[in-house]
């Protein structure tokens, strides 16, 4: 083969080859882009849209009797609970929102019913995107309960806005993804309600307070620094698991006493209709005076650490 020939074909392979090349880098380029711009388009199908999510549970138990020799009571007792969120995001503003409803009580033979469960809490938070995941935010927050409540010897210790507690609270939002976020506001208003005049017992006394209200007065305000956190996960195809917690430092009276909610849900599906789920509830707030004794067995009054469990296992819708 002339060496003019070989030249010719040499050259005829290297272009070949290099087109080939360029072709697969170009395809693979336009794949990048096409994908990247099927991603674009499934975000943009989303923002400006609610996406909504939510757990019901109801769980109920019944226990009877006749001529039981271990001895027992006949029992009703249930426990209904919804828990939900509503999210809405669109350019650089988000608004996320969740709502507990939760409500139980049970029946022993013929005595009164007694409440097991009952709580009401809305959470409002709204922010726009500074960047890399941080939100300048405003959040609202709304906690009381459905009806009184009652201690062991019968006296009433709580009803509807009895406590109740509405904050409103102005911070940054760290927010990476949708199953994390970190709230943080050092300005901070929390307004404390007793609307029942009969949980200071008929007392006169001025200085007396109740949930950190004063007797003669329904509010209490306070300012100070807020903290809030929430973890979202699907451990397996049917397991989820949820956290979050507030933290609250009143800078008026007494700050180095933390207020604290730390709550966490797990949910186990066993079909669409049936499952279980455990709920535990933390609380600590310095202004709750709840039964102690001490070390010489005398009652008092004083602040503690409330601890709730509340495992179900019964009809479990997931929205």
């Amino acid at each position: 083969m002339k060496p003019s020939t070989l030249a010719l074909l040499t050259s005829f392979v290297l272009v070949t080859t290099g087109v080939s090349a360029q072709n697969d880098i170009d395809q693979k380029a336009r794949d990048a882009a096409s994908a990247a711009a099927a991603a674009r388009h499934a975000s943009d199908s989303l923002d400006g849209k609610w996406q909504r999510s939510g757990v019901f549970t109801l769980n109920m138990t019944q226990v009877s009797l006749t001529n039981w020799a271990a001895g027992g009571f006949n029992t009703v007792s249930g426990i209904a609970m919804f828990n939900g969120a509503a999210n809405w995001k669109k350019g650089r503003k988000a608004w996320d929102n969740s709502l507990v409803l939760a409500f139980g009580g049970q029946q022993v033979e013929d005595a009164d019913p007694t409440k097991t469960d009952d709580r009401i809490e809305l959470n409002s938070k709204y922010g726009y995107d500074l960047k890399k995941h941080w939100y300048l935010a405003g959040v609202f927050q709304f906690r009381t309960q459905f009806t009184e409540g009652f201690n062991a010897d019968g006296a009433r210790i709580s009803n509807l806005l009895s406590p109740g507690y509405a904050l409103l609270g102005l911070g940054l939002d760290y927010k990476p993804n949708d199953n994390f976020s970190v709230f943080i506001s050092p300005a901070t208003a929390r307004m404390v309600i007793v609307n029942d005049k009969l949980l200071w017992g008929g007392s006169t006394d001025p200085e007396l307070r109740v949930y950190g209200v004063k007797n003669g007065s329904t509010t209490e305000l306070e300012a100070g620094g807020y903290l809030r956190f929430m973890y979202k996960t699907d451990l397996a195809k049917n397991i989820s698991f949820m956290t979050r917690g507030d933290l609250f430092s009143n800078y008026l009276r007494d700050p180095g006493n933390i207020d604290v909610t730390w709550e966490t849900l797990w949910t186990f599906k066993v079909n669409s209709w049936f499952g279980a789920t455990l709920n535990t509830l933390l609380i600590y707030d310095h202004d709750t005076k709840l039964p102690k004794k001490d070390g010489d067995g005398n009652l008092y009054t004083g602040p503690a650490t409330q601890f709730k469990e509340t495992l179900g296992i019964g009809l479990t819708v997931k929205l």
